[in-house]
């Protein structure tokens, strides 16, 4: 039987959604204060048509509570596969600048590493939005293919309530062919958008997941862009 590690079958969504002022009375202050209250979305557990097993999610995780500040050049979580360091994070599969003024690395289990935006200013919907990758190698992968992932994810997400799979497509990423997984959904009053890159090189796999409150991702489509235009694949 071939077994797949709970580290990929585990797809997780994570999106810091920002509280909201009651009355127009307060507005200004809220913004001053805003707080940040992180929901992590697990998706269920995906089984490998060769295999009966199932895993269970990562449980949920404080990501106010395990921020890594931009000074430090090493994730020290469990699930960390890589190192930051000169705005440029590395592992064994791939690596992608990201620019720590405007992003914050944190621990969140069940991915290699994920960012959030933290150059929000006195605008608190930015901080909703989130970058993190997944990856597992091809020692690993038992012949799992980034087409049957594919496959397994847009499942997935159309089996939940709230979310649906809005675009679906083959294209290119980092020279590579890959699978575009686009969603919508919703957490608590939000509307999310959710966007999947998922790709492999020698059979190794590489999940990028990325997205934002519906307000926020407009105003951060060139931040993502200018992230996702960095990697590369080895």
């Amino acid at each position: 039987m071939k077994k797949l590690l709970a580290s990929i079958m585990a797809l997780t969504m994570v999106f810091a959604v920002t509280g909201c002022s009651e009355s127009s009375d307060s507005s200004s202050e809220s913004k001053a204060e805003a707080k940040t209250t992180t929901t992590t979305t697990a998706a269920p557990a995906v089984e490998s048509e060769a295999d009966t097993t199932t895993t269970t999610a990562a449980p949920e995780e404080s990501v106010a509570d395990t921020t890594t500040s931009a000074d430090d050049t090493t994730s020290t979580g469990d699930e960390a596969k890589g190192t930051y360091e000169n705005d440029v994070y590395t592992s064994d599969l791939y690596s992608f600048k990201i620019d720590s003024k405007k992003w914050a690395m944190q621990e969140s289990a069940g991915v290699d590493v994920m960012f959030t935006y933290a150059d929000a200013g006195d605008d608190a919907e930015l901080e909703s939005a989130s970058i993190n990758v997944i990856s597992m190698s091809n020692d690993l992968l038992n012949g799992l293919t980034a087409s049957d992932y594919a496959d397994q994810i847009k499942q997935t997400y159309n089996s939940m309530d709230g979310y649906t799979v809005t675009n679906d497509k083959e294209d290119k990423f980092a020279g590579k062919d890959a699978y575009i997984v686009d969603v919508t959904g919703e957490i608590g009053s939000q509307k999310v958008l959710l966007n999947q890159i998922i790709t492999s090189d020698n059979g190794n796999l590489v999940v990028i997941t990325y997205g934002a409150s519906e307000n926020a991702y407009s105003k951060l489509s060139d931040e993502f862009k200018t992230v996702l235009d960095s990697f590369e694949l080895k």
